[in-house]
């Protein structure tokens, strides 16, 4: 592997006399002064987290009557290769109350990403206003339908954090999204749930809890499209829209990932054969991309998380260390398709399962077998539909077209941390990096790629 190339730093302190110079290194001089002003800019950059202005006419009307925010501080919540689509802070609020007495209270505020480059890339125009949507509208349709059908309160679905408030600007009139946008959500940290490290991914038992969440997570939005169709389309379908999630990185970017992808498949040690279809399924999957085409309205069209990898999850454990609850973050990505891109996505990206190649049927049976339970919870008219034959038709006719998600993002999953530089100092290119990726990464890629012939998905 190669080593990224660093900076090189002197202590050496040069002073400059303009008179004794010739204009050529007058010119050089400049220079160097201009890389030393762009590189203190960075640094102080890095060493301040972005402003949150106007905290306290945000905050104030969310919590209770007579609570006071009286100032913050905050810090970068998470490390370089964590997240890329936003700048994450852990914020820790000073308030007051009626009786003027003072608490903490411990929030994460979810901002537009560091780096200029990733605004495109990931089109926050969309996706900060897709995540927003999502807590003020989304979730509660879904929680209004569980309590309509008899749902005890302890089977609500519970895999969304609090959302306090959310804004795009400080301008109410405006609906572009700019470095004041915004989402406050509770800290979940101080709730007792944890991430796990995205390297070593989930165990069998940490899979089929998120499985069996997730289920549920699918099965309120299949409910509410045949039981309430007009609540679906003006509070779920009109925030839902597809959108090219590529498109932001340009035409020739995409071609170099394929391309990168495609080298990385040979120094797994796959044959050329597959290799090849393997490459010419992905651009099959990348052009259907582009075009916006989505799966068919089957009977499993649902909302997708659609980003369900290690880091965007959060569990918490009991004394036994045994799961006990369960959040999703990051909805920037959630759209309408088959469920079946989620569970396929989450399986093969994020589950450390030495058998997985044999144990791929038990999952997907495990999670079917929720899903159909909560179906019949919900009450949906037409139960008989949803057969284990009838999902494992749709598993078959919809994971040649994930396996464009999967393998791209098997690179940032499995990314070395120490490979990667703090937020302001990333750009795509990073993503093609020969030193990005080791041993681990071409293991999980030679493994993805064998199931998929195994099951003649490709």
């Amino acid at each position: 592997m190669r080593n990224s190339s660093r900076l090189k730093r002197t202590n050496e302190r040069t002073n400059v006399n303009y008179s004794r110079f010739s204009f050529l290194k007058a010119k050089r001089c400049l220079s160097v002064v201009l890389v030393f002003n762009k590189w203190t800019k960075f640094f102080a950059n890095m060493i301040q987290p972005p402003l949150i202005r106007n905290l306290k006419e945000l905050l104030e009307p969310v919590l209770e009557p007579g609570t006071n925010v009286l100032g913050y501080q905050a810090s970068f919540l998470t490390a370089p290769g964590d997240n890329y689509g936003s700048t994450m802070l852990a914020v820790m609020v000073d308030i007051s109350n009626a009786a003027n007495e003072t608490k903490k209270l411990p929030l994460v505020a979810k901002m537009i990403p560091a780096s200029e480059e990733f605004w495109e890339v990931f089109q926050i125009d969309t996706t900060f206003v897709k995540e927003a949507a999502v807590y003020s509208h989304i979730v509660p349709t879904m929680v209004d339908l569980q309590r309509e059908v008899g749902f005890p309160e302890a089977e609500i679905v519970d895999v969304f954090c609090r959302c306090y408030n959310t804004r795009v600007s400080l301008d109410p009139n405006c609906k572009k999204v700019d470095a004041d946008g915004v989402i406050l959500l509770e800290n979940l940290k101080f709730a007792g749930y944890i991430t796990e490290n995205r390297r070593k991914g989930f165990t069998r038992e940490q899979a089929e809890f998120i499985l069996m969440k997730l289920s549920l997570f699918h099965a309120i939005p299949i409910a509410l499209r045949y039981q309430k169709p007009d609540i679906y389309e003006s509070n779920l379908k009109k925030f839902l829209i597809k959108f090219n999630s590529a498109a932001g990185l340009g035409a020739q970017t995409v071609e170099r990932m394929v391309n990168v992808t495609r080298t990385d498949l040979v120094k797994a040690g796959v044959e050329v054969q597959l290799v090849e279809r393997v490459t010419a399924l992905v651009n099959v999957c990348r052009h259907r991309q582009a075009k916006l085409t989505p799966d068919e309205l089957t009977e499993y069209f649902s909302i997708l998380h659609n980003d369900l990898w290690v880091n965007n999850m959060m569990i918490k454990y009991d004394d036994s260390k045994r799961p006990v609850g369960l959040k999703f973050v990051d909805f920037q990505l959630t759209q309408r398709n088959s469920l079946v891109r989620d569970v396929l996505f989450f399986l093969l990206t994020s589950t450390n399962d030495p058998d997985l190649k044999n144990s791929m049927d038990d999952y997907l049976e495990f999670y079917f077998k929720h899903l159909q339970s909560n179906l019949a919870k919900l009450k949906i008219p037409n139960l008989s539909q949803y057969t284990y034959q009838s999902f494992q038709a749709e598993v078959n006719r919809i994971a040649p077209r994930e396996i464009f998600h999967i393998l791209m993002m098997l690179r940032v999953v499995l990314a070395k941390k120490e490979s990667i530089p703090e937020q302001s100092e990333q750009d795509v290119e990073l993503f093609s990096s020969d030193n990005l990726v080791e041993e681990d990464y071409y293991n999980q890629l030679f493994l993805v790629v064998k199931i998929f012939d195994q099951k003649k998905w490709v």
